[in-house]
């Protein structure tokens, strides 16, 4: 049994749509924001990877400073851009946002990358044939009692356009006791 961690880009609409003076990004402390899988204000931009693979029959690794898996690449995909904004557009419209309000907050939250979007998956047999996903394979959302956690990179979203590549090194400081 193995338990993975996919990892993506992503776009948060409330990270978009709310900042200083009103609100404070920053004061979360470097704290992952923590979303229902299911949850459209958060979507990614680009197709999910594997950050981390640990098998439960091998040993964990050692305290100290781990590194996952080699630095990860994303390419911003121009399809995930287009329907992030339609996603955001439709439900600003239905919230009661005129049509050009809705327009722009939708493209500039869809066009903002937030953050790292991370959620754990399950491979429950030797061949990988028993998965429990908790985001679809594409990191589509769904019904899952495990959430979607958003690593912020910035205290605002910064603005990315499609073909655009982001390249993930990421380390973890590992304590004693798991």
């Amino acid at each position: 049994c193995r338990c993975q961690t996919a990892a993506a880009p992503a776009s948060y609409a409330l990270h978009y749509a709310l900042g200083p003076p009103q609100f404070d990004w920053g004061k979360l402390g470097g704290e992952p924001v923590r979303l229902n899988c299911r949850d459209e204000t958060l979507e990614l931009m680009s197709d999910p990877l594997l950050w981390e693979d640990i098998s439960f029959a091998e040993p964990l690794p050692p305290p100290g400073v781990w590194r996952p898996s080699p630095p990860l690449r994303f390419d911003i995909s121009a399809a995930r851009i287009d329907a992030n904004e339609k996603v955001y557009y439709d439900e600003l419209r239905r919230e009661g946002a005129k049509e050009e309000e809705a327009r722009a907050v939708a493209g500039g939250a869809a066009h903002g990358l937030s953050g790292v979007a991370l959620w754990p998956r399950l491979v429950l047999d030797p061949k990988g044939d028993i998965v429990v996903e908790s985001r679809g394979p594409r990191g589509e959302g769904q019904k899952s009692h495990w959430q979607t956690v958003l690593a912020l990179l910035a205290p605002r979203p910064v603005p990315v356009a499609a073909g655009s590549v982001l390249q993930l090194e990421a380390t973890v400081k590992l304590g004693a006791a798991v």
